[in-house]
């Protein structure tokens, strides 16, 4: 009996689907469990989980001994460096090879509703599909890293203020720091308890928090390792220092709430004129696609609709560098 080639299909379809079911899961998995007031290590060490295995999770730092990993194949992949530290940042436990998996799963069913159902050219759909696979997760994990980083931000000043109170009441650093581990939510609860538990596990305090400083590629989160560093050199009254660094952050915090309030007209206004055209575009299309259709063939319709396109563009990005202050 000649095998059909339609199972092959049949099994492309079953395994994309599969492995974006299982991403899905784990993005979902990973979003519900950032989002308790508790933050999610200590939730994990409740649930019974050791020390040691819930910062391997955190870290996403593979257990396995004795041969490479694939994760550590890739390694020097540079776009998988970028996508493996994008991850991180983003606070995800999923494993870059999961994630590279969804992205697979991804173009194949959008391959697959291109080329079977909408019947797109073969090679153009090969291509076209890349779009959602690489975008959407792309896009799905730089808006946790904003959010995530400004949720930092916002949480930060109040955090050294604690610990602040916590070293002039006699504590050593690292007692403070496990302080804030169990008492502050997500994300600098988790991450302060990831810095403790490196400690515990033998790093240094200057290399944990070097650590959690490429975990969160922040500016003031840069001064307090600055500020470590060298009060752990040379010494000297660390409370007095950090409790200066959060008067002054969190007048910077207020500056920039300030200016986005003071601006928040002009950004309007730029949204409302950057989607209006699209939008108008979009309803005569619809109303009357002839608008187009008739003049499409015109030399000049290429040209016209081409200067128009780049003026646009060109007028959304000069209001969005007007209303865009640097402070």
């Amino acid at each position: 009996m000649p095998f059909d080639p339609i199972y092959l299909a049949y099994g492309a379809i079953f395994l994309f689907v599969l492995l974006l079911v299982e991403g899905l899961y784990y993005l979902l998995a990973d979003s519900r469990r950032g989002g308790h007031n508790i933050n999610r290590r200590l939730q994990m060490l409740a649930a019974g989980a050791d020390s040691r295995e819930v910062l391997y999770k955190l870290r996403r730092i593979s257990k396995k001994k004795g041969g490479k990993s694939f994760t550590e194949a890739i390694q020097l992949i540079g776009p998988r460096n970028w996508l493996d530290d994008l991850i991180n940042q983003s606070g995800l436990t999923i494993s870059t090879p999961k994630m590279l998996g969804v992205m697979a799963a991804i173009w194949g069913v959008t391959f697959l509703v291109l080329a079977g159902v909408m019947t797109v050219p073969t090679f153009r759909s090969l291509f076209i599909a890349v779009i959602p696979a690489v975008g959407l997760p792309l896009l799905h994990l730089m808006n946790r890293k904003r959010t995530r980083l400004k949720r930092f931000l916002e949480q930060f000043p109040d955090t050294l203020d604690f610990i602040v109170r916590s070293l002039r009441a006699g504590h050593p650093l690292s007692t403070s720091m496990s302080l804030v581990s169990k008492e502050m939510p997500d994300p600098i609860g988790t991450e302060f308890g990831l810095a403790v538990d490196e400690m515990t596990y033998g790093l240094d305090m200057r290399d944990a928090f070097l650590n959690m400083s490429k975990r969160l590629p922040l500016q003031d989160l840069q001064y307090l390792v600055v500020a470590i560093n060298i009060q752990h050199g040379t010494g000297g009254n660390l409370a007095e220092v950090l409790d200066g660094l959060s008067k002054v952050i969190r007048e910077r915090f207020h500056m920039f709430s300030k200016v986005k309030a003071l601006s928040a007209e002009g950004r309007m206004s730029a949204w409302i004129l950057s989607i209006l055209p699209i939008g108008v575009t979009g309803a005569v299309w619809g109303i009357n696609p002839r608008y187009f259709m008739d003049v499409i063939d015109d030399p000049l319709f290429l040209v016209m609709m081409s200067v128009g396109i780049g003026l646009l563009l060109s007028g959304i990005l000069i209001m969005w560098k007007m209303v865009r202050f640097k402070v």
